[in-house]
Formats: structure tokens, sequence, C-alpha cells
């Protein structure tokens, strides 16, 4: 499994250095403690409808974890956390199995794995909502669930401090 950071690019027209599959960045120097500057017009909606949060976000431990856990049902919609274009959709980083990489603009991507199904190709454009797969255990994962990562600048961020209070919503 690769490091995450910069290093080597996807091989498509939209590519962004995101991924570091042979070296490259180590994780935890990259990931950030805390939230970058927020513009006001941004706004993330939470990935799936209805799941339990079985992770956090850990990026000092020895091995960091740089999003959130997400745990439902096999086959649960995935949704697009914000508007973009699908930059990466397949599968050839065994540690997140099946996944889809959002690309939001100004320095915003969304990082979505362990799908079932994808259900978007590179270079689409998706709405906020948008189904972009369907929930699932491909790569190295001990349970059906979504893993989760907000990245700003390349490099991975707390996402929850982003998403809408979940007692907003009750």
């Amino acid at each position: 499994m690769g490091t995450l950071g910069s290093c080597t690019t996807f091989h498509t027209p939209l590519s962004r250095e995101y991924l570091a599959p042979n070296g490259g960045t180590n994780a935890r120097v990259a990931a950030s403690d805390h939230s970058p500057r927020i513009e006001q017009s941004l706004t993330f909606d939470w990935p799936v409808d209805r799941a339990r949060m079985t992770r956090g976000f850990l990026p000092n431990k020895r091995r960091p974890h740089l999003g959130i856990d997400l745990a439902a049902p096999k086959g649960t919609p995935i949704l697009a956390s914000q508007a973009g274009t699908v930059i990466y959709a397949g599968r050839e980083f065994r540690g997140y199995g099946k996944m889809v990489l959002i690309e939001s603009g100004n320095g915003w991507a969304t990082l979505y794995a362990h799908f079932d199904k994808i259900l978007v190709a590179e270079g689409q454009k998706v709405r906020q909502g948008e189904v972009v797969g369907a929930m699932g255990r491909t790569g190295r994962a001990t349970g059906v669930h979504l893993h989760f990562e907000v990245r700003k600048d390349r490099g991975p961020i707390d996402p929850l401090p982003l998403l809408p209070s979940v007692t907003a919503q009750l």
C-alpha cells in the first residue's frame, strides 16, 4: 500500500498528485491536525445518509488514519460530499480497494474508499449529494464501511469539523 502525499500522479487528463504509491511524503508529516481557513461558500454534506462512525481521524498514530470510517449495510448509497469532477475511479491502490477521488476546486478534494460498486467514471462532473457508488468491503477493510477523507492542497484534514452537525439534523 502506498503512502499519502505528493509524488506520482494518476494517468488521467484531470490528474493531480494525491496519492504516492511508491514512497513519497510520509502521511504522518503531511496530515494536518487543524482545519484550514474555510471559504464562506464551501459546504460539505455527509457522504452516507445513515451510518455509524467507527473510526475517526488519527493523523499522529504509528499507522495514521487520515479520514473517518462510516459503517452501514453493504450496498448503502455513497453520496458526493461536494460537487466536483471525478479525477480517479478504480482499484489501483490495494489498501483503499475500489475508490473514487473527486476534486472540487480551490485545492479541495474528497476521497471515498472500500466501494462494492463504483457508479461514476473519471472526468465525470458530479453534483453534491449525487450517488457515486455503493458501500462495500474491498481493499484492507475489516467490515463493510466507507472510508472518507477530505484533502486541502493534497494534505489530509479532519472531515468532522467540515460536516453538518448531526444534532442539527434531528
